[in-house]
């Protein structure tokens, strides 16, 4: 919303990812061809001195700018994940743009969003990274798992590739339904799905 009221455009596709923008930069996220790589122009990161233990961060250390051909962004991937940095800020390289038709581009992600995604229930996004040759959704729900649940984890019913909080689940209802997904496609079609979302520390 702040792009569209400053009129720059840039962000419309990905307006609604749920996260931060570091998270977004860590991640190189992105959906509907568009991804933080189209429209970063650098971030300024900190890079601690040893490496981070327990969710810690461990001695002083260093704050660092990379320009965004420095960050070898891919595909869910940085060197701000490979290298264990933590994104202090970022700048965007974006085009003035007319307020009314980004919103109006930004209204259109969202209806598309909602129609397709379990958008009324609280999930951390797309659950797997998508294999070559896939579609996650389509792969969870072929191995019968619409709808099956761990404690208050579920898979979503309207998108088998979330997985969502149906009834106050925990970490570890996550992480066990996350796994129990794994093994089930692995099993019956051999394909390894990959999370998006990343575990830290213990799980409770």
């Amino acid at each position: 919303m702040a792009a569209a009221a400053a009129e720059l455009t840039g962000m419309e596709p990905l307006s609604g990812i749920p996260g931060s923008v570091g998270g977004a930069c860590y991640m190189n996220a992105g959906t509907y061809g568009s991804s933080m790589a189209d429209v970063l122009k650098s971030v300024r990161v900190y890079k601690p001195s040893r490496p981070v233990e327990d969710g810690g961060i461990c001695g002083s250390g260093a704050i660092i700018d990379f320009d965004v051909d420095e960050l070898n962004l891919g595909y869910r991937k940085s060197r701000i994940a490979d290298d264990g940095f933590i994104v202090l800020s970022a700048t965007f390289r974006l085009a003035p743009g007319n307020a009314a038709m980004i919103r109006a581009d930004m209204d259109g992600y969202r209806e598309r969003r909602e129609e397709k995604q379990p958008l009324e229930m609280p999930s951390a996004g797309s659950t797997f990274k998508r294999p070559e040759g896939h579609f996650v959704g389509k792969l969870i729900m072929d191995a019968g798992l619409r709808g099956y649940a761990c404690g208050g984890a579920q898979v979503s019913e309207k998108h088998c590739g979330f997985v969502v909080n149906a009834d106050h689940a925990t970490a570890a209802d996550d992480d066990e339904l996350i796994r129990h997904i794994q093994a089930e496609v692995k099993q019956q079609f051999d394909v390894d799905l990959e999370p998006e979302v990343h575990r830290v520390r213990e799980f409770m």
